[in-house]
């Protein structure tokens, strides 16, 4: 890719990843809602320019070829007119694993909204769709289960942790993203994108108080009481980290085939023991205390 590329959600953890890796002739462009504090994009060399995603004007988009999208993708419904009014070519959006789930999701539908919207442009689009991603103090998936069994050795699981995940790692995802701004055979497509393989939530938990080298202990809570207990807590407006939706999901699959994106774009994600005490690595230099 040699021209310009815009990245949306600039002041997001992936896009920390992402802007030292592209290339710095011509200048990325860093797309910022108005009101957010920029500071943190001084340390790329990268023009800031603000927009509402919401309610986009074609200016904010000026002179880029490409976009790499990592601001939700349910705004693409609002932004794709604004990138074929202001002329860009390729655009690779991160949407979610999520946009498979068969349970009734606002959100999950909201992206599928988006995702459509791409596929009746006339853009040269690519979606890639991550499952849980991980890999800095950023994160906001395993940083808080780090923390939970570094204070806590007893962790509670609806359902007893058996149903599959594959988390990716932030890097081997800003892999996928720069080889899908490479490959023209990617444009039209859509990708899972995951860890090498599947394990269960149990053996996430496993994995994680080893590269603590803390003790942890399953403690198995049936599926429905949870639902029920985090609905009422949600609804009581009492501080919960997780909604209803999210206790329901741990009851599905997070299994993705990863093949296709193997195959199109050479993605080979490392192993999650590897990713997690790598992570482990960065919360305890950051000064986290993981």
């Amino acid at each position: 890719m040699s021209g310009r590329i815009a990245v949306t959600g600039a002041l997001g953890f992936v896009a920390s990843r992402l802007f030292p890796r592209l290339p710095g002739a011509p200048r990325p462009i860093a797309i910022v809602r108005p009101g957010h504090d920029a500071g943190a994009l001084a340390a790329f060399d990268v023009e800031v320019r603000r927009c509402e995603l919401a309610a986009p004007t074609p200016d904010a988009f000026a002179g880029a070829e490409a976009v790499v999208h990592l601001a939700g993708m349910s705004l693409a419904t609002a932004l794709v007119p604004a990138w074929e009014a202001a002329g860009v070519e390729r655009v690779v959006c991160v949407s979610s694993a999520g946009v498979h789930t068969r349970l009734p999701s606002a959100g999950a539908e909201a992206k599928r909204r988006g995702e459509a919207a791409l596929a009746g442009s006339r853009l040269q689009w690519t979606v890639l769709r991550p499952s849980m991603i991980y890999g800095t103090p950023r994160d906001r998936n395993l940083v808080r289960l780090l923390r939970w069994i570094a204070r806590c050795p007893c962790v509670p699981l609806p359902g007893g942790g058996a149903t599959p995940q594959q988390p990716v790692h932030v890097d081997d995802l800003v892999h996928a993203i720069l080889a899908a701004l490479e490959r023209r055979e990617a444009a039209g497509r859509a990708y899972d994108v995951g860890g090498p393989e599947p394990l269960s939530l149990r053996e996430l938990v496993a994995e994680c108080a080893s590269a603590l080298g803390r003790p942890a202990f399953v403690v198995p809570v049936p599926l429905a009481p949870a639902w029920h207990a985090t609905r009422l807590l949600r609804r009581l407006g009492l501080p919960w980290p997780v909604r209803p939706e999210q206790v329901l999901r741990l009851a599905e699959s997070k299994a993705v085939d990863i093949g296709p994106a193997m195959a199109d774009l050479g993605f080979a994600p490392r192993v999650f023991r590897d990713g997690i005490r790598a992570e482990v690595s960065e919360l305890r230099n950051a000064g986290h205390g993981a």
